[in-house]
């Protein structure tokens, strides 16, 4: 197992930061917080289309018991 190895060769981990990768890295980075800022205002919205729709949901029942109160059923005796 040894042997196996052996034959590796250490080299110097060396990675040239050129113009062109800064520019990848930078663009990517941009993008990636630009889609977390959407992903937030979505989220945002969402909660507030919640809340706008429980608000309605709650105005038409409140509607429904003041017509009923309004006007009760009556009951018929058959």
């Amino acid at each position: 197992m040894t042997n196996f190895f052996s034959y590796v060769k250490y080299s110097e981990a060396s990675f040239p930061m050129t113009g062109q990768y800064t520019a990848l890295l930078l663009i990517t980075t941009i993008i990636w917080i630009l889609l977390w800022i959407g992903y937030r205002q979505n989220k945002i919205n969402d909660e507030i289309k919640k809340k706008e729709k429980e608000e309605r949901i709650n105005a038409k029942k409140e509607r429904e018991k003041k017509l009923e109160s309004l006007y009760p059923i009556r009951k018929t005796n058959f």
